[in-house]
């Protein structure tokens, strides 16, 4: 516990030292999160839907130099579950904003929606709560990703003020 209050101070004082161990303390909390969701969003049970839209959209005020332009993936869709219909808007798990000259990774990201013949898609959603629902589940690379930074920060630490 006087370690913790140690970098504390550090922190406080604006020491690299302590403000780097905080930051790394923070990332591994929140992408701990992250990972565990992405994990529990792989076993919702998929179901059809219709989608309505799906598209890049601009993001944040419109600005008058196109590169400075940011911009968000869109979608509308509707599903049924156990006799009630739902209508959802989340792509998936992974919200990316992307500037003007990034936008390939957004229709990327669009382009993963499982469609079948018939036009309709693959909804993935909370058994538990069922209006919550994604079109794309994280996969294998994107959880090893997240894993990945969140161990980063203190693995670096460690190296940088302990070997």
């Amino acid at each position: 516990m006087t370690y913790f209050q140690d970098m504390w101070q550090l922190a406080i004082q604006g020491e690299t030292q302590g403000v780097w161990f905080w930051a790394a303390i923070y990332t591994l909390i929140v992408c701990t999160y992250s990972l565990v969701f992405q994990i529990r969003t792989r076993y919702w049970p998929p179901t059809l839907g219709e989608l309505n839209d799906i598209r890049v959209k601009r993001f944040g005020p419109k600005v008058l130099i196109t590169y400075q332009q940011d911009y968000t993936s869109k979608a509308f869709y509707q599903y049924e579950v156990s006799g009630v219909t739902y209508e959802g808007t989340r792509i998936s798990p992974w919200v990316f904003v992307a500037s003007h000259n990034a936008r390939f990774v957004l229709e990327k990201q669009m382009a993963s929606v499982q469609r079948t013949t018939d036009g309709k898609v693959k909804v993935f959603y909370n058994p538990n709560n069922p209006q919550k629902s994604y079109l794309i589940i994280a996969g294998r690379i994107g959880i090893a990703i997240t894993l990945l930074i969140s161990a980063l920060p203190l693995i670096s630490f460690y190296f940088k003020y302990y070997v």
